[in-house]
């Protein structure tokens, strides 16, 4: 139920988010994050309220699909927020393969994670198959270089952007450790039941970017209202 309500929370917000500004890349990019999101809690909650069926099994593999998505949208956040800026195409067909090969590859093989699900002592847990490997990487190198271009903007940014910035990326860090460890690590040791806590803390993620988004600073006492601004003006 808890899953449901943190999908539905995602929901409204990123709706918000998009419909304040459809064309501004920082909102499209934050509104597409919380939407994969929703879809990754959804596709939790589903898996454990049907545990044991075959349904339980395909709401299982189709967290994958959004994990995947949630780690490019927020590689592309990273890119956006506050400088918004952009990639060659080259550069754009580089970051954006590794995920959709592997989407595709999901789409295929539906069973390319996940190859079933077994009866455990205190319920049931999935069995994984190499390409789970595979997933792992994809989503921390898009992880990864968002963290990477976080650090870079701070280090260019001061003021009351950089403070956004820091908070950014310390919430970015703990919900992205958290999920790692309980949706990415455990498991892989065949340690699925924890891995509801994940949504859990992309709570505190959602917080802090939508105070950053929706905060307007004094534009004549601090030196960044311009770039902060930049949400009125595209």
């Amino acid at each position: 139920m808890i899953l449901i309500i943190i999908a539905v929370l995602n929901f409204f917000v990123g709706l918000i988010v998009i419909l304040r500004h459809p064309k501004n890349k920082i909102n499209l990019s934050f509104g597409l994050l919380l939407f994969s999101v929703v879809g990754w809690s959804i596709g939790l909650a589903m898996s454990r309220e049907l545990a044991g069926t075959s349904e339980a099994l395909s709401w299982s593999r189709s967290t994958y699909f959004f994990a995947i998505f949630i780690s490019l949208t927020l590689f592309y956040f990273s890119l956006a927020f506050p400088y918004q800026k952009s990639l060659s195409f080259a550069q754009k067909v580089m970051t954006i393969s590794p995920a959709l090969i592997l989407t595709l590859v999901l789409a295929v093989q539906s069973n390319f994670i996940i190859k079933e699900m077994v009866v455990m002592p205190w319920g049931y847990d999935n069995v994984y198959q190499s390409g789970y490997t595979i997933f792992s990487l994809v989503f921390s190198f898009y992880f990864i270089l968002a963290f990477i271009n976080f650090i870079k903007n701070i280090i260019k940014s001061e003021g009351v952007l950089k403070k956004h910035l820091v908070a950014i990326a310390a919430g970015f860090a703990l919900a992205g450790i958290f999920g790692i460890v309980f949706d990415l690590i455990l498991p892989y040791f065949g340690n699925w039941k924890f891995n509801w806590f994940g949504p859990y803390f992309s709570i505190i993620l959602l917080f802090i970017i939508a105070y950053s988004l929706f905060y307007k600073p004094n534009k004549n006492t601090d030196k960044t209202y311009q770039i902060i601004s930049l949400n009125d003006r595209y």
